[in-house]
C-alpha cells in the first residue's frame, strides 16, 4: 500500500525505512509548517501538503506526539486512505487502527527498522496491520483500547525509565570518584538483562535485595540521605526485589 507520513521524527522515520527496505511506495511526507525534519530527503520522497497527501495515499501514518494526533487526524481532508497512528497510549482515530512498536527506536537518519519488533495492535483492519507486521518480519499483538494506558505504561518501564536509571547510576558513580564508566556500566546493564531474560524465577534478580542483605540495603540508604529522591526509588526497588523472592 502507498504510504504517506505525517510527521518527520523517530517513528515516521522507523516506518519509512521498513517501507524502503520493502520496496513498498511511498507517497510523501507532510509536515508542520516551520519543520526543519530532512526526513522527505532521508527517505527520498516527497514534502507534501496534507490534502494532497490525503489524495494520493491508500495508507497514512500518523506519526507525531500523543497531545498532535487528535489534531491531525481532524485536519486530513476526507480521504479513501485508512489512516493509522504509531502511538503507545492512544486509541485509533477515523476508523483505523494504531500499530506501536515495542522498542526504543533510533534517531531520524540512524540505521532503522521494525524486522523483530513486537506491533502492537488496537483497531480495525487488522488484516492490513498483519501484512505490515508479515512483510516486515515483525510480530503482532493486539490489545483492547482500554488496555492501551496500562500498556504504554510497561512499555515506559521497560525503556525510558531503564534510561533514566542509567542517568542515576551514572552520577552515583560520577560522585564516588569514577569517572567514564559510560560503557562498563552498559555492559552491566546488558549482563542484569541478559540475567533476567533467561531466568523466571527470583534468580533473575543480584545484589543485596536479592541476598537478603539488610545491612548492606541500610547502608547505601544512608549514603543516599542527601539525595530523598534517589533514595526513595532504592527503596521502592528493593522492596519490589524483596517481595519477589517470597
Amino acid at each position: 500500500m502507498r504510504l504517506g507520513i505525517i510527521g518527520g521524527g523517530r517513528a515516521a522515520w522507523a516506518f519509512g525505512s521498513t517501507w524502503r527496505r520493502l520496496g513498498w511506495p511511498l507517497a510523501g511526507v507532510a509536515l508542520r509548517d516551520g519543520s526543519a525534519s530532512p526526513i522527505a530527503s532521508l527517505l527520498e520522497t516527497r514534502t507534501l501538503p496534507l490534502d494532497e497527501l490525503a489524495r494520493v495515499a491508500e495508507l497514512i501514518l500518523i506519526a507525531v506526539s500523543d497531545a498532535a494526533i487528535a489534531d491531525f487526524a481532524e485536519r486530513i481532508p476526507p480521504t479513501r486512505a485508512v489512516v493509522f497512528h504509531c502511538s503507545g497510549s492512544m486509541t485509533s482515530v477515523r476508523g483505523g487502527f494504531s500499530l506501536h512498536p515495542l522498542r526504543a527506536l533510533p534517531p531520524l537518519g540512524a540505521p532503522s527498522d521494525l524486522r523483530d519488533t513486537l506491533l502492537v495492535f488496537e483497531g480495525s483492519h487488522k488484516e492490513i496491520a498483519e501484512r505490515i507486521a508479515g512483510a516486515a518480519g515483525a510480530r503482532l499483538a493486539e490489545i483492547a483500547p482500554e488496555r492501551k494506558p496500562l500498556y504504554h505504561a510497561g512499555a515506559v518501564f521497560g525503556a525510558n525509565y531503564v534510561a533514566a536509571l542509567l542517568d542515576i547510576a551514572e552520577s552515583l558513580l560520577r560522585d564516588a570518584g569514577v569517572v567514564d564508566a559510560r560503557n562498563d556500566l552498559v555492559a552491566l546493564t546488558r549482563s542484569a538483562v541478559d540475567n533476567w531474560a533467561r531466568t523466571a524465577g527470583p534468580g533473575r534478580f543480584t545484589g543485596p535485595a536479592a541476598r537478603g542483605d539488610d545491612a548492606v540495603v541500610e547502608q547505601h540508604l544512608r549514603a543516599l540521605a542527601s539525595r530523598p529522591e534517589i533514595a526513595e526509588i532504592y527503596r521502592l526497588l528493593a522492596e519490589r526485589i524483596v517481595a519477589a523472592r517470597k
